[in-house]
């Protein structure tokens, strides 16, 4: 895939992401804030997904599912930081269901966060 296409796609999840977690902050009704915790959460692990695709397009790879890309760091040592492979292990898919389509909150949509920041920052600096 095309590095510039994952990076731009990796942005505007972002941008949409952290929009959508302000409008959170901001919600008092509870409902709505959870639809709004759901939006922010898949949007920060796409971002996430796509800046590491953007990375791995460099290298001319890419990778169809979570286990496909997890088996292409570790075949690829450096690829990515140690700190960004550890985070990206544990945001596995059961972490991203559950606060990404059920809207639980707490360590586990920070989580996805700290993903989206790591990736993005990771694939700024492989500029």
């Amino acid at each position: 895939m095309n590095k510039q296409i994952h990076k731009y796609a990796a942005l505007q999840h972002k941008k949409i992401a952290e929009e959508k977690d302000s409008e959170m902050q901001k919600e008092r009704e509870i409902n709505k804030k959870i639809a709004l915790r759901t939006v922010a959460a898949q949007n920060y692990f796409y971002a996430g997904v796509h800046a590491i695709e953007s990375i791995f397009a460099v290298k001319d790879l890419h990778s169809y599912s979570h286990k496909n890309r997890h088996d292409k760091i570790i075949e690829n040592p450096g690829i990515i930081s140690k700190g960004l492979f550890k985070i990206f292990d544990s945001v596995d898919r059961d972490l991203r269901n559950k606060v990404g389509y059920r809207g639980e909150n707490g360590e586990k949509y920070i989580k996805l966060k700290e993903f989206c920041d790591l990736a993005v920052g990771e694939m700024e600096k492989n500029e």
